[in-house]
């Protein structure tokens, strides 16, 4: 069985042709140059087309074989075609012409080659004989009908002849055609019906009987039916199929692919066979690689960059545009892989818009990653330059904002001079003027103020540049433009800004960016004028990141502030907290009391020391803080020297104990009192304990309580017979059993029971 691969060249054959070479080289200088160098030209082509192993190499041969005109040239190509010993070079020679199909003119006598390709037809290799069929189409319908019409009809040929013939029928674009395969169903050979059935299929499929094909030949005939549209259908039809097919085999080499990878638990394994993946001749397969590396970029762990670096950067130019798009944004994130070269030279020369926008933000974040200080990538200062001169063509592409981005990336490190860098933010602010789509205006001057951030080295140009358009913009109706503006300008002049912005009114914007801003400001540089909007946003403002910020910034500003301020504002906010019962303003007042008492206590002002303790000891007695009023309490009685104002401050500190549980607190309070007098039932402390017993809801704890303070000693030459009566009367109240008298030895023990 002939094979279509070229015989394996001998010893003979390759000193034949370096022979050939050599005559080739020598005619060079040769008086009759001309002659000879066609002669050796067209051995050297023979020998090629008929012993190449390279099958581009035998077409290309082929086909400047067919541009010659010459009887030679020619001769070699029909030996070929007639050789049946040679499958490769008769293979060559058909795909030759086929590339010419619709340039057939360009083929000079092409009648040369009707004959050897029916002879090819008529052969029984199917696929070279198909070949031949394509190559047929230089002929015309009606050039080659008659031929293949009389291979369909000569009995003596093979069956495959026959089909070889209908297939070079059905491959043509012509309504005869049809016409002809619809008239075949009559023949009384089966293998010829059949063929031409199967054909009709191609064209417009479906089951259809003879009678049915009569009636659509009758309709072609008409001109009722549109025989190519119908062809064009069918091959859509088939084309889907096929990608469905083709789609479904995909997902399952990829799932494959997902499942190999997650079962490799080894980082370097992953590695290796991500980077296998990323050279693989199937795009969507090194797309599944591109995002595999991105996945594990997202996760944290350290990237392998010394396995996957080298393949990724060849993939910014692979010949599919998704998978360089891909690419591009992958190396955008991972900055410090040095692409800035490879993302360069593939910039110049990219065609597709999507693709070229991409590789330039890239380029931005690459370089801006490179140029930073202390960074372990390099980039040559001339890749910047250029970068920068692509990014404002892309002004004129109507695509500013993703100029003004590549811009701001490339321009926030140091290495350039002044006069280098004012004309790219020039270009920003004349593009941000030019431009009417609101979305437009919004993202260039949200570029424009981040130029004008600390990060940025060119702030102070950018803030020369960006200023007017700034102090314009704050007041637009949109939101989106006001909110960066305002951020520029107090990136600019902060102090100043602070100000216009609050004469206007900002702080009160219906921008939560714009307020959070400002609050931020205040906190830095603010003074006690802030503190009224300030205050304002605590206890109005529903948003809790927004109350924090307030209230943060408050506490700055009140830190230069003098103490009575700071008492003033956290007896409001105590107020505010009462009314609302919220607890966050309750720890704001309490902070900022406790931040007033030590700002006293540095000050060493007594008085007012004194005043803020005893409000203080009241609000968390009010706030039924009772512990912490226990401490304000006791710091006041110990200062104390006025005996009415002692009373009163014991009776309190009384109550605050008694309501905080602390029970031997109460009852040492207590003894120090009875040691220098008596307790009636008219003095303050006896009044708190009426209270606390007759209101105490919680009997059990009360009795506990009640027989503590009876077992209080009194000094044995000095009874208390009011205290003991105060006693009694608080028994009787809570039906309590009595604990043994702790009374003066002279006195009789109280030990009489009272009814449960």
């Amino acid at each position: 069985m002939n094979s279509i691969y070229p015989k394996k060249p001998d010893t003979k054959d390759i000193i034949l042709l370096l022979f050939l070479l050599f005559s080739l080289t020598s005619s060079l200088y040769a008086d009759s140059q001309a002659p000879q160098e066609n002669s050796s030209q067209l051995k050297i082509n023979k020998w090629t087309l008929f012993n190449s192993n390279d099958e581009q190499i035998r077409i290309d041969t082929a086909v400047e074989l067919l541009k010659n005109p010459g009887t030679q040239a020619r001769g070699v190509l029909l030996e070929a075609l007639s050789s049946t010993d040679n499958i490769a070079a008769q293979s060559s020679v058909c795909k030759a012409i086929i590339r010419f199909r619709s340039l057939s003119q360009l083929i000079s006598d092409r009648g040369d080659f009707m004959d050897p390709l029916m002879n090819i037809i008529k052969g029984q290799n199917a696929e070279v004989a198909n070949l031949a069929a394509q190559a047929s189409l230089i002929f015309t319908y009606r050039e080659v009908k008659d031929h293949l019409e009389e291979i369909i009809r000569t009995s003596s040929l093979p069956a495959a002849a026959k089909k070889n013939a209908i297939y070079a029928f059905q491959i043509r674009p012509d309504k005869e055609t049809i016409l002809l395969l619809i008239t075949l169903l009559d023949s009384e050979d089966s293998v010829v019906v059949s063929a031409a059935s199967d054909a009709l299929q191609e064209w417009m499929p479906g089951t259809k009987d003879k009678q049915e094909w009569r009636r659509i030949r009758r309709d072609i005939e008409r001109g009722r039916v549109d025989i190519i549209r119908e062809r064009l259908l069918s091959q859509q039809d088939k084309i889907s199929l096929y990608n469905d097919e083709v789609t479904k085999w995909q997902k399952r080499y990829l799932t494959a692919l997902d499942n190999t990878y997650q079962a490799t638990t080894d980082d370097s394994a992953r590695a290796k066979f991500v980077s296998e993946n990323l050279t693989f001749e199937h795009s969507s397969v090194r797309l599944w690689a591109i995002e595999k590396i991105n996945m594990w970029q997202k996760s944290g762990k350290p990237l392998p960059l010394d396995v996957l670096q080298k393949p990724l950067i060849l993939l910014v130019s692979d010949p599919n545009p998704m998978v360089r798009l891909a690419a591009a944004k992958l190396l955008g994130l991972l900055t410090n892989i040095n692409s800035a070269d490879a993302l360069l030279a593939q910039l110049k020369t990219e065609t597709n818009a999507d693709v070229k926008t991409e590789i330039l933000v890239a380029m931005g974040h690459v370089c801006n990653f490179a140029l930073s200080p202390g960074a372990e990538v390099k980039i040559d200062p001339q890749v910047r330059i250029e970068a920068l001169n692509i990014a404002a063509e892309f002004f004129k592409d109507t695509n500013p904002v993703t100029a003004a981005e590549v811009i701001r990336n490339l321009l926030l490190q140091d290495g350039l001079e002044a006069s280098q860098v004012k004309p790219y933010f020039e270009l920003i602010a004349a593009s941000y003027r030019q431009t009417k789509e609101e979305q437009k205006k919004a993202r260039l001057i949200e570029e424009m103020a981040r130029l004008c951030g600390n990060d940025s080295f060119y702030k102070t140009i950018a803030g020369e540049v960006f200023k007017d358009i700034f102090l314009g913009a704050i007041d637009d109706k949109n939101d989106q433009i006001a909110t960066p503006a305002a951020t520029g300008l107090l990136r600019i002049d902060r102090a100043g800004a602070f100000e216009i912005l609050k004469s206007k009114g900002f702080t009160s914007h219906s921008s939560s960016k714009i307020r959070d801003e400002l609050i931020a400001v205040a906190g830095q540089i603010g003074t006690q004028q802030d503190l009224d909007w300030l205050g304002t946003l605590v206890t109005t403002a529903t948003s809790d990141d927004e109350r924090q910020h307030a209230a943060d910034a408050m506490m700055n500003i009140f830190q230069y502030c003098k103490t009575d301020v700071l008492v003033s504002w956290a007896q409001q906010l105590s107020n505010q907290a009462k009314l609302k019962k919220d607890e966050f303003l309750l720890a704001r007042a309490r902070i900022l009391f406790e931040t007033a008492e030590k700002k006293a206590e540095a000050e060493q002002d007594v008085n007012t020391l004194t005043s803020l303790r005893r409000t203080l000891a009241e609000h968390y007695a009010a706030s039924s803080l009772y512990g912490l009023a226990t401490k304000y309490y006791g710091m006041l009685l110990l200062v104390a020297t006025d005996p009415n104002e002692k009373e009163q401050l014991t009776a309190k500190l009384l109550d605050v104990n008694l309501r905080a549980g602390q029970t031997e607190s109460a009852k040492q309070l207590l003894a120090n009192v009875l040691l220098s007098s008596d307790i009636g039932p008219d003095a303050e402390i006896s009044k708190v304990l009426d209270r606390y017993f007759s209101e105490k809801q919680e009997k059990e704890v009360a009795k506990q309580i009640l027989l503590a303070l009876s077992t209080i000693k009194v000094p044995v030459n000095a009874p208390r017979p009011l205290w003991s009566s105060r006693l009694d009367s608080w028994q009787k109240l809570l039906k309590a059993v009595p604990a043994e008298s702790n009374a003066p030895s002279d006195q009789n023990s109280r030990k009489a029971s009272v009814n449960n």
